[in-house]
């Protein structure tokens, strides 16, 4: 591994979604580096107004320009020069306080939910315009991306509101977001919705406390199938199942990951629609020469930083760890798959369960087969690379883990720890530290390290002979005169026009066409 230099950042610091710069807020100021050279590309000035503590800090989809808010602004600008700004101010005027904030289809568009879901406004940045929409199903950040899905390729907004005890779903196009097809699906309480990747279906399925049950749409609305349990049509004894808690698409849209309140996570074929496996997670592990099981050693689990972990692969029988008891808890069993995900060659599918929370089981769908057990001292969260597959990036949810990533791949002998808190002043990470990966077109992943006042990168490379030309210019707070000049000519070969790419004209196909004429 290679660390690169530690530089001053805070909470709020965010890779860009192409992977070549990264935004970090401070006092006064938005500090944008170039992940290649860690050199100050550009230092954006908060404006001179703002009012309020900084709540988000977003990237644009381009890539070129950064957003933040306020309880009562949102600013919107240029992260390479001063050549754009835009200002929304009291943007929920009359419903509260901003609940979510986050880009539409481009950087041109803005959707912003209000506080008790009351509605979700759409700001479009080029025209100055607004559309609202009343009653979003949810608006927290938490929930707030389960009513809303837009379609890969076309834009389309898919939209998933409640009015009257009654769910309805609403489809908008994507230049003007003007209303194209809604309907009351044949749901109870309808929990999300989503686009395929690919674009050619929209899913909806039913709360967990109405029964299994996956409704499959056409683009423009028509229902295509109604899915129970096991990815069969419907049928009554199956409302008395444990329903669905969550829908993952594999990137190639092939597949698609089902968890439940069951110990077993279905995977339904998209092309027919039945299922082509069951993950059934068994409640005592047997390692064998296919299957490695990797439990966490704590040898001196009180000296914090200075804790050794190690993982041992164990070669009996092992059941993974229950939840630990907590004073905050209700007391009642916890069940069923939390999550589930896909890698980045959709083959491996990494799941847990509530029943086991620091328990990853990794499954390897071509050969149809548990491969990898791995086992924590605490709750953990996973995130597999976006472009580099097999690679999974593993975080710990409890002291005196909770700043301590680690990264697992198929050919590695367990989990590798990241120690870097101990080279952060004062010996250890300041806060909680944030992992996660950057999203760049390269052979070598890269991760950003974050905690409240500084950053760091790591390049997961063991050669030394890694290209690796990071170095500080001494430049956090502000830009020295052409201190960035060398930086920029690099950058802006890859960025391109600001403007390219943001085109308001969309054709809808077929699915679409009695809307014409």
């Amino acid at each position: 591994m290679h660390f690169s230099p530690i530089f001053k950042a805070s909470q709020q610091c965010a890779a860009s979604p192409d992977g070549r710069l990264i935004a970090a807020l401070l006092s006064s100021t938005i500090v944008v580096r170039s992940t290649e050279t860690l050199q100050t590309i550009h230092v954006v000035k908060l404006p001179s107004d703002l009012s309020g503590s900084v709540q988000t800090l977003l990237w644009a989809p381009s890539s070129t320009r950064v957003l933040i808010s306020t309880a009562s602004q949102i600013h919107v600008l240029s992260a390479l020069d001063a050549s754009f700004h835009a200002t929304v101010r009291n943007p929920v005027s009359g419903a509260g306080k901003p609940s979510h904030i986050r880009f539409g289809n481009d950087d041109k568009e803005l959707l912003v939910f209000s506080s008790f879901g009351l509605k979700l406004l759409i700001f479009n940045l080029s025209s100055s315009k607004a559309s609202e929409i009343g009653s979003p199903k949810f608006h927290l950040p938490s929930s707030a991306s389960r009513c809303f899905s837009l379609r890969p390729a076309t834009g389309h907004l898919a939209l998933l509101t409640r009015v009257g005890g009654r769910d309805i779903v609403s489809v908008h196009s994507p230049d003007t977001r003007q209303l194209q097809r809604s309907w009351s699906p044949e749901t109870i309480d309808a929990q999300a919705l989503a686009w395929s990747p690919n674009g050619q279906w929209l899913l909806l399925w039913e709360s967990p406390a109405h029964g299994w049950r996956l409704l499959l749409y056409t683009p423009d609305g028509q229902l295509f199938r109604t899915l129970g349990e096991a990815g069969n049509p419907g049928e009554e004894d199956e409302k008395l199942n444990p329903g669905i808690r969550n829908c993952q698409f594999s990137p190639d849209a092939l597949s698609l990951a089902v968890g439940d309140y069951s110990r077993t996570v279905i995977i339904l074929d998209t092309v027919t629609w039945r299922q082509s496996l069951g993950l059934a997670h068994p409640s005592t592990i047997s390692p064998s020469g296919t299957l490695q099981v990797w439990q966490e050693q704590l040898h001196d689990p009180k000296s914090g930083w200075q804790t050794s972990r190690s993982f041992h692969r164990a070669t009996q029988q092992i059941s993974p760890p229950a939840p630990t008891a907590d004073a905050k808890s209700s007391g009642d069993p916890k069940l069923g798959c939390s999550a589930a995900s896909f890698d980045a060659s959709s083959n491996l599918v990494a799941t847990r369960l509530d029943d086991s929370p620091t328990t990853i089981w990794i499954w390897d769908l071509a050969a149809a087969e548990l491969r990898a057990v791995l086992l924590f001292h605490s709750p953990v969260e996973f995130y597999w690379h976006p472009k580099i597959r097999e690679l999974l990036l593993v975080t710990c949810q409890e002291e005196p883990l909770r700043s301590v990533p680690f990264i697992w791949d198929p050919l590695s002998d367990g989990p590798k720890c990241i120690h870097v808190g101990q080279d952060f002043p004062g010996g250890q990470a300041s806060g909680r530290l944030q992992a996660t990966w950057i999203s760049q077109d390269s052979e070598t992943a890269t991760i950003l390290l974050s905690d409240s006042q500084h950053s760091r990168l790591v390049l997961l490379s063991e050669s030394e002979a890694a290209p690796v030309h990071w170095q500080l210019d001494n430049t956090s707070d502000q830009l020295g005169p052409g201190s960035a000049r060398s930086t920029w000519d690099f950058m802006r070969d890859g960025v391109g026009n600001l403007h390219e790419g943001l085109d308001d004209t969309s054709l809808l196909e077929d699915t679409f066409s009695f809307k014409r004429g």
